[in-house]
């Protein structure tokens, strides 16, 4: 019977994973620029078939019905114009939508279109309260900081790529100043120069949410302390140097584009950059639990107070999935704490987004969450799924459970340590959260097939129907015939029976022998 059971429901996982996704996710996905009415082509071409109708009509018309005709038909398509702009913030998770956009300008190419650079995943961190969270935020930003560091994956340009809204024309007009200042500064007029680059960036701080990395940017404000310093003003030249060292610690200048002048005053800026005074940033969002990046590297998870700031302007970020990131800037002093305050708003297409979260959430652990992830990893394009879950126990220890699911092969690995919570600060130093993170991120050898899990699963569950139904037979007891005391009993009748009957044998042959027709029974109750 058992068998019976088990081929029966690994049948059944096999039809229903040839079957279309429960969730659907196309209104997330990445690069789906369709329209839903655009998906019946009949009905598309019926309604060509009538345009071209309507146009014989009207040409067959007078000249006074055919202006009337013209003005309509503008003010028609003035109105599917208008329609189709409060379209685009309903789109956001569309990367087609910004290459449509970009096509209506044919004149410029499309060389700032961003492609990830490794494996496309996105990451989801569960906490078993808010407690948790405020807790152990720090280890999971930990987690998502290796991720980062990871040169198999684009984390932070995916995500970025996902849930931010598409490229608006400001950022086109960005590009267009960048490049005129880059030929302003090539023809020796830093200080036209300046003017340009300085309206690039400020096109790009207005749309900091909607760019996916910070190098062009560092770029335009590199390019801006080049201009001042051959413009001879040096305290705006290291200003802009040393925001640009902010977001590029490592960075060297290109001597082949830039004079020994430039790169000199920068390197000088480079060298006094860490000595000066550091602050702090409080940063918190609505909802808690959002990546924080600052100059474009994570930071943390909200809620936290970020120490050691170089003083200076930064660039923030506030990322969680299903989201508008929020982006903008903030100025950290010497021995001062700044503050970030952040609401993040859903989109309205991340509906089945949440409702899979939740799923995920409540079966952690089960191949129902990897077969959920599987179903969100398609929808949205993805390479990869990570899917950490942290929780603490009465001692206050860390169970932190990871899984890391790969898409097309259609295999998983888990990582799980338990372990005391490190100081904010030290995660980076926790011998057993480095173990972890290696084993989730970098560990290839590890995956298991996604279909093994299941039989595993199925198997757990034949077990314990078998250990529940004895569980049920010992809280009933054993049945009365397998008892003991019952055979006991039994004998002692049956011997007590045998007894009383060999006596009234024998009373019934002493009986006989006196001349008696029978057997006689005298009972005296007299004592």
């Amino acid at each position: 019977m058992r068998v019976f059971i088990v081929y029966s429901v690994l049948i059944a996982f096999s039809f229903l994973s040839l079957t279309p996704a429960g969730v659907s996710l196309a209104e997330l996905r990445a690069d789906d620029d369709l329209d839903l009415d655009e998906l019946d082509l009949n009905e598309d071409e019926d309604e060509e078939e009538d345009e071209s109708y309507k146009k014989k009509a009207k040409r067959s018309r007078s000249s006074e019905d055919d202006e009337e005709d013209e003005e309509e038909s503008a003010k028609d398509e003035e109105k599917d114009s208008e329609d189709e702009e409060d379209e685009e913030e309903d789109t956001a998770f569309s990367r087609k939508s910004a290459k449509s956009e970009e096509a209506e300008e044919p004149e410029e190419p499309e060389d700032d279109a961003y492609m990830p650079t490794g494996k496309k995943i996105a990451a989801f961190y569960f906490f078993e309260d808010s407690h948790t969270l405020k807790s152990v935020s720090h280890v999971a930003a930990e987690t998502a900081k290796q991720l980062e560091a990871s040169e198999d994956y684009d984390y932070v340009g995916t995500e970025a790529l996902l849930f931010s809204l598409s490229s608006s024309s400001d950022m086109k007009k960005a590009k267009r100043d960048f490049n005129e200042g880059v030929a302003l500064y090539n023809d020796d007029n830093p200080e036209d120069a300046v003017d340009k680059f300085k309206s690039a960036l400020k096109y790009i701080e207005n749309n900091m949410d909607k760019i996916p990395d910070m190098k062009f940017l560092s770029e335009v404000i590199f390019y801006l302390g080049a201009s001042y310093k051959l413009s001879d003003e040096d305290k705006e030249a290291e200003s802009y140097f040393s925001d640009y060292i902010s977001i590029n610690p490592d960075a060297k200048p290109d001597e082949s584009k830039f004079s020994r002048e430039v790169v000199s005053a920068f390197n000088n800026v480079k060298k006094n950059h860490g000595k000066a005074f550091k602050g702090s940033i409080r940063v918190s969002s609505n909802p808690d639990g959002a990546l924080v990046l600052i100059d474009g590297k994570i930071a943390g998870i909200t809620p936290i107070i970020l120490r050691g700031i170089n003083s200076g302007k930064h660039y923030y970020r506030i990322h969680k999935n299903g989201y508008r990131d929020a982006a903008g800037t903030v100025v950290v002093s010497g021995g001062r704490t700044a503050s970030i305050s952040e609401t993040v708003t859903k989109y309205s297409q991340a509906a089945p987004m949440f409702e899979a979260e939740r799923e995920m959430k409540s079966e952690f652990g089960q191949v129902s969450m990897l077969s959920k992830s599987i179903e969100i990893a398609k929808d949205l394009e993805l390479d990869n799924i990570l899917v950490i879950n942290a929780k603490l126990g009465a001692d206050e220890r860390l169970n932190y459970t990871g899984y890391m699911v790969d898409v097309r092969k259609r295999e998983y690995k888990k990582s799980e340590a338990v372990f005391d919570v490190p100081e904010k600060g030290s995660a980076a130093r926790s011998a057993s959260l480095k173990e972890f993170n290696k084993a989730l991120i970098e560990d290839p050898y590890e995956y298991k097939s996604i279909s093994d899990a299941f039989a595993a699963e199925v198997s757990l569950l034949v077990s314990d129907s078998d250990n529940a139904d004895a569980a049920k037979d010992k809280k009933r007891g054993k049945p009365v015939y397998k008892e003991w005391w019952l055979w006991t009993v039994v004998g002692v009748v049956v011997l007590a029976g045998a007894g009383v009957g060999t006596y009234f044998a024998l009373t019934a042959d002493k009986s006989g022998s006196d001349g008696g027709d029978g057997a006689t029974l005298k009972i005296n109750f007299n004592k």
